[in-house]
């Protein structure tokens, strides 16, 4: 029996007391994100909303807040480092970002990499919407020079970049909406390898992460074929079974993995009861109700309509 996928945990400053709510916000970041001090300028009520979703040593979440500013001090970082790399991607509002005297301004669809355990600053003017990316630098690849202190990446318009669009869309289904869609955690990784890596990824993995992030961008797709993945990425069918090999896996099971990922999703969200397993099942790209039902219950040693029920009952 494989093990669920994790679900997204949201933190919200609605319920918290105002003058309460600065702490418990640098709370929040320091437990489940980065430690951070904020500030908030004027007299504006601060009010903000966090999900979370932990994979592993990745960590993503979307961040919504009014006005103010995060400070990553070296005292802070000394006393909670994190060992990692962050990704922020602009949705909504001006972001910005000083670090090492350098000041950048990040607008709509631009993405940024930093080093998380390097001294820096962020303001946020009237609205933040924004996407956050935490990667432990321990899983990406040895060949790669990630982002120092002091020398961020910056993407700009990350739609026009294959890894920056690929990220965003990943993340931004998995953090983003009313039906989330839990992504792969190697996919991830490989796909911020290849953006901050310039040039020094291995071309297997670059194959690897535009490959399963055309698998997650079709998922839905009954149609879904590896001759159409091999030509999105740019190789042969041969080639594509090769990278999938490398993980230890075929096309077809990496598929329908990633398939029963996202019914499991929706069969324990808050639309499962208004949900048939019929309706899942092609939803998910199953052609199959059957074949659906018996591949579910074999991955996660329950039945679809049990983890539907057992959801209706949490609500």
């Amino acid at each position: 029996m494989a093990a669920a996928p994790h679900p997204v945990r949201a933190f919200s400053t609605a319920l918290v007391p105002p003058e309460q709510r600065l702490p418990a916000w640098e709370k929040h970041n320091a437990d489940a994100l980065i430690a951070l001090e904020c500030r908030t300028h004027g007299d504006g009520e601060f009010r903000a909303r966090e999900d979370n979703l932990q994979l592993g040593r990745v960590h993503l979440a979307r961040v919504r807040s009014t006005a103010h500013s995060v400070e990553r001090s070296s005292g802070l970082i000394g006393e909670r480092p994190t060992g990692a790399l962050a990704l922020f991607v602009s949705l909504r509002g001006e972001a910005l970002f000083q670090q090492a005297g350098r000041r950048q301004v990040l607008r709509p669809g631009d993405l940024l990499v930093c080093d998380a355990d390097g001294p820096f600053v962020r303001g946020f003017g009237d609205v933040l919407d924004e996407l956050a990316l935490r990667v432990d630098r321990r899983v990406l690849p040895e060949e790669i020079r990630p982002p120092a202190p002091g020398e961020p990446l910056i993407v700009r318009r990350s739609e026009a970049n294959p890894y920056g669009r690929a990220i965003t869309r990943l993340v931004g289904r998995a953090v983003g909406g009313q039906d989330p869609t839990p992504p792969d955690e190697q996919t991830i990784v490989d796909l911020l390898s290849a953006l901050v890596g310039n040039g020094a990824v291995r071309p297997h993995v670059l194959h690897r992460a535009l490959a399963c992030a055309y698998v997650e961008d079709r998922l839905r797709d009954p149609g879904l074929s590896a001759s159409e993945v091999a030509r999105a990425v740019g190789i042969s069918v041969r080639q594509l079974t090769r990278v999938f090999a490398g993980m230890g896996r075929t096309f077809p099971r990496h598929v329908l993995g990633r398939r029963l990922d996202l019914a499991h999703s929706l069969l324990a969200g808050p639309g499962a009861p208004a949900l048939s397993t019929a309706v899942v099942a092609a939803m998910c790209g199953f052609r199959s109700t059957a074949h659906f039902s018996q591949t579910f219950q074999a991955r996660f040693g329950i039945t679809a309509g049990e983890l539907r029920r057992a959801a209706a009952q949490r609500l």
